[in-house]
């Protein structure tokens, strides 16, 4: 199976690549990019988590249990 990668300028593309591919019966997965601010949230929440386990307050999980739940 081969991959394509498709960077649509808007919405409006996005729609019409959609549609064409769902008129060819062609399996689509839309993935969105997340924006530059989920990106910084994500970071912030990753390292309050880093504190609060620094302190006693938050138990983190082994790398084992992580690689279990894949």
């Amino acid at each position: 199976m081969e991959t394509i990668i498709i960077k649509p300028k808007g919405q409006s593309e996005t729609k019409v690549v959609l549609d064409f591919l769902k008129k060819s019966k062609i399996k689509a997965l839309l993935y969105k990019e997340p924006s530059k601010k989920e990106i910084l949230n994500s970071i912030e929440k990753g390292a309050k988590e880093v504190q609060l386990h620094l302190k006693g307050k938050l138990k983190l999980k082994e790398a084992k249990q992580l690689l279990n739940e894949l």
